[in-house]
């Protein structure tokens, strides 16, 4: 794996001061300072001669602390510091030193899976052919794919007791967890991530009320801290209705050009797109909102939202599709695109007809275009979901079931009058505590990899607390080149 590939390099285990030139931008790949994080490195970055030798003399020279120092440029380090430190040099090529490193650049998403090959790669492939058959025949294989999602699922969760798992801890859960059923639908093997769900479960119990008091430097905590935290200036959130950490992972290998930071948030429950998407462009929880259960009010609910926050009717837009009609005086949009929700509740083939579908949405290049275009515009570009979704199997279908939400999902269902309980559903449901809802209501969502559609009919479907429906992209785009 690259993350042992990598404290290897920087004899991690050994070494306390550590100097790092990493001026290929391999960060961009791999972001080590996780890694170095965890073992108790204080992570600088060097920009200044000066302002650093200061910070060295002061805090660093008589320190037992472990120390790393990223120098991103040809930025010159003085010997005298230098010599004070382990120096390393990161780069595809210092990793991957029998491969080709400009091929290997082409599938830097999949370094991870390369890496795990590479361990048994004992002849040089450092021509360009030489690398593209390795990768394809070797990286690619469906016994690599399958022994490398093995490996990452015995490794998904933590040894002991989850309790202490974090909200950003299960971030890294979500994101692990998608790589996993990604390379498993695009190899067509069957495997099963869905033994998170239980412990998810308990977080959201526990610690998901929570998460309206968090503040968070890289990204909203959750879904309705989202307008607050891009509203500056002249910006445009674009809404992929239904998109998943899954469903971007495939996104992710055609956004070729597209510079940007990937961060997550969560959604609200019941994940539905009345209900979230509606906090999400209002910026208010659903208890706030007028009407949580349409989305009669969400053009309105956003056009409030940018008054709000110093923008004029004139400078707001609130659009959908990909060509929206932007003016010259537009300076705060949220773009809504439909496409990913419309395959979701059209899928009779679980995670590999999504795979399909959304890498085919994906080729045709009408996200990136519309990326391209807001960026030649000047606009600051954000990019997120009011939900994921998951494969579930009909329980089959209830009728006349509490109150009417509008949503296609089969996976959640509102009671305003309490004498008819959850038992009438059997154990198929689960009492969800209503979280930011009206308390006037009862909120029961269905058990993991279960939804009330036909009985037995395997679907994709939202509406329920698991992982993969709760936990969503959040991405902020820095460029396009």
């Amino acid at each position: 794996m690259i993350e042992k590939r990598i404290a290897e390099l920087f004899s991690i285990q050994y070494e306390k001061r550590l100097l790092i030139f990493d001026t290929g931008g391999f960060c961009a790949a791999f972001d080590y300072t996780r890694l170095l994080i965890s073992q108790n490195f204080e992570v600088i970055r060097y920009e200044d001669i000066e302002a650093f030798r200061l910070r060295y003399e002061q805090e660093i020279r008589n320190s037992d602390n472990k120390w790393a120092v990223i120098v991103y440029s040809d930025i010159y380090v003085p010997y005298d510091i230098r010599k004070q430190f382990f120096e390393i040099e990161i780069s595809l090529r210092s990793i991957f030193p029998k491969l080709h490193e400009d091929t290997v650049r082409r599938y830097i998403k999949d370094i991870d899976l390369i890496s795990f090959a590479y361990g048994e790669l004992y002849s040089s492939c450092d021509t360009r052919e030489k690398t593209e058959k390795f990768i394809s025949d070797t990286v690619f294989s469906k016994g690599n794919i399958k022994n490398y999602c093995d490996l990452m699922i015995k490794n998904l969760l933590p040894s002991g007791d989850k309790s202490g798992i974090t909200a950003n801890g299960w971030i890294e859960i979500a994101r692990k967890k998608a790589l996993i059923d990604y390379y498993a639908a695009k190899a067509n093997i069957w495997i099963d991530t869905s033994f998170v769900d239980a412990e998810f479960e308990k977080f959201i119990f526990d610690g998901y009320q929570k998460l309206s008091g968090e503040t968070k430097k890289e990204a909203p905590a959750i879904l309705p801290k989202v307008i607050d935290f891009i509203a500056h200036g002249k910006t445009a959130l674009i809404v992929v209705d239904g998109m998943s950490l899954f469903d971007f992972e495939i996104i992710s290998r055609y956004l070729e050009g597209i510079d940007y930071e990937y961060h997550c948030t969560y959604a609200l429950i019941p994940t539905t797109t009345a209900i979230s998407r509606q906090g999400l462009l209002s910026g208010k929880y659903p208890r706030e909102l007028e009407n949580p259960f349409t989305l009669s009010q969400e053009e309105k609910g956003f056009m409030e939202a940018a008054k709000n926050r110093g923008y004029t009717k004139q400078q707001s837009l609130y659009a959908k599709g990909y060509n929206p009609p932007i003016s010259h005086f537009t300076r705060f949009a949220a773009i809504i695109i439909n496409d990913i929700d419309d395959l979701v509740h059209g899928q009779k083939q679980g995670r590999v007809g999504m795979y399909n579908d959304v890498s085919l949405l994906a080729k045709s290049g009408k996200l990136q275009t519309l990326i391209q275009d807001l960026y030649s515009q000047g606009f600051n570009i954000y990019i997120t979901s009011d939900h994921g979704n998951t494969p579930c199997i009909g329980a089959g279908a209830i009728r006349n079931a509490g109150v009417e939400v509008e949503t296609r999902s089969k996976r959640m269902f509102v009671l305003k009058d309490f004498a008819e309980e959850k038992d009438s559903f059997g154990d198929k449901v689960v009492t969800y505590p209503g979280y930011y809802l009206d308390k006037d209501y009862k909120y029961y969502v269905c058990e993991s990899g279960v939804s009330f559609d036909n009985k037995n009919e395997e679907v994709m479907t939202h509406g329920g607390i698991s992982i993969d429906e709760v936990i969503v992209p959040f991405i902020k785009v820095k460029a396009v080149i």
